[in-house]
């Protein structure tokens, strides 16, 4: 009976979501779409009565997000329109482009040379957090690629082009390229999140994206997740799998639903003791330091867990993501953790709102890179609240600090003009 209140509560939370503010990509939408993907099998399954009364606080979360959403909408003038005069995109930012891709794709390089090739690669990757330890700089290098291609499309949507067949011919070329590190990484959030944070930008800076073809891109997305989990699973056996029947385990890995709830699962069936006192949290900054200047870094609140979990039997072949509460509750123990879990769940909802309102208040006065760079950071920043429902804040928050780095490596690059001789820039109409 709990876990259809729930379901019902939640249906009814995602509709009040859509009264307070149609925009399908403000960051409410995401937090109910994490809340309801991630934690799907709460109501399939029995759980403890401390799971359901934290997902029913995160439920209530997300109608507070939703409200403030309203809120701050309603205080700002958030009309948007699509730019109808566009300034010809000069040529050096291809240049730019592409010359900053060699670094991710040489680095993918690299890491298959290291790794002893393409198919020792291919071994790796089931046990890729402990065999590719210490490649993080090269990892990093190549995570380069998605904000990359991500300014790529933006700068093409919002620029009029010389020739626009080229342009996108090029684009096209660029994506593939992405879609081949992101497949040799393993890694289904890299990969298929980028398709989400194209339809982001692509909602901002050209038209409002249709709710119905949002849900259709959803599915498609969630049924290919799915399957690359499976993939994943079995690629050290791939070579003998010449039908779906073949392939151990289920044809669609389900585990994904599960995610949001399996960590509360082991902190509220077991008494944890080891408190971290707040370690964890500084992971997303830490991480960075190699681990031969520092051996003895903190560990993740993934690796807590895990260790936890596992005890004896831990070999650091793969951790679980933890979620904001568990963490905290592995930092602080009960019930500190849960209330600064929430605590902090807040305060990321705040801060993300503020450039949400930011966004909505400025998009139709900006041009060129500016609104390029507008457009891009919200991309990484709007899914923060949802991630952290599941996800560890290193591997949520450590990335975003990164790429945001690189954004502005990326602006400062475009806007210099000492890679090629300046042109003269002119305004077209109706290029796009």
């Amino acid at each position: 009976m709990i876990p259809f209140s729930l379901f019902i509560l939640l249906l009814a939370a995602v509709a009040f979501c859509f009264a307070c503010n149609r925009d399908i990509f403000s960051p409410a939408k995401f937090y109910h779409a994490y809340l309801a993907v991630f934690f799907a099998a709460i109501f399939f399954s029995e759980h403890s009565g401390y799971i359901y009364a934290v997902y029913f606080g995160f439920i209530l979360a997300g109608m507070l997000l939703s409200l403030l959403e309203a809120h701050v909408l309603a205080r700002r003038d958030v009309r948007w329109t699509p730019l109808r005069t566009f300034t010809l995109a000069p040529r050096r930012f291809v240049v730019i482009l592409w010359g900053l891709t060699a670094i991710p794709i040489l680095s993918q390089f690299y890491l298959i040379h290291t790794t002893g090739g393409w198919t020792a690669l291919a071994m790796t990757i089931a046990h890729r957090v402990a065999v590719w330890q210490g490649l993080g700089p090269v990892l990093m290098l190549i995570s380069m690629m998605a904000p990359i291609n991500l300014v790529y499309l933006a700068v093409g949507l919002v620029y009029g082009k010389r020739h626009p067949g080229l342009w996108w011919v090029f684009y096209g070329l660029h994506l593939l390229l992405f879609l081949f590190t992101a497949l040799l990484l393993a890694s289904r959030g890299f990969f298929l999140g980028q398709l989400v944070l194209m339809m982001l930008v692509y909602n901002y800076l050209r038209k409002p994206v249709k709710l119905k073809y949002a849900l259709c891109v959803g599915a498609v997305l969630l049924f290919v997740a799915a399957f690359l989990g499976t993939v994943r699973n079995n690629v050290t056996r791939l070579a003998h799998v010449e039908k779906l029947a073949d392939l151990e385990g289920e044809a669609l890995n389900m585990r994904m639903f599960s995610y949001g709830v399996n960590p509360m699962d082991i902190v509220f069936s077991r008494d944890f003791a080891d408190y971290q006192y707040g370690k964890t949290f500084l992971t997303p900054i830490t991480n960075f330091i190699p681990r031969r200047i520092w051996p003895g870094k903190f560990e993740s609140g993934g690796v807590v867990l895990t260790k936890f979990w596992l005890g004896h039997r831990y070999t650091g072949l793969t951790n679980m993501s933890t979620g904001l509460v568990t963490e905290s509750i592995l930092n602080f123990g009960y019930p500190l953790g849960i209330l600064v879990g929430f605590a902090f769940l807040l305060f990321v909802v705040l801060v993300t709102l503020r450039w949400y309102a930011h966004l909505r208040s400025h998009l139709g006065s900006l041009t060129g890179l500016r609104r390029v760079y507008l457009v891009c950071i919200y991309a990484y920043i709007a899914q923060i609240g949802g991630n952290l429902l599941c996800g560890e804040l290193q591997s949520c928050v450590g990335p975003v600090l990164f790429r945001l780095l690189l954004l502005s490596v990326l602006m400062f690059l475009l806007r210099v003009r000492v890679f090629c001789v300046p042109c003269v820039q002119h305004s077209v109409r109706g290029v796009l």
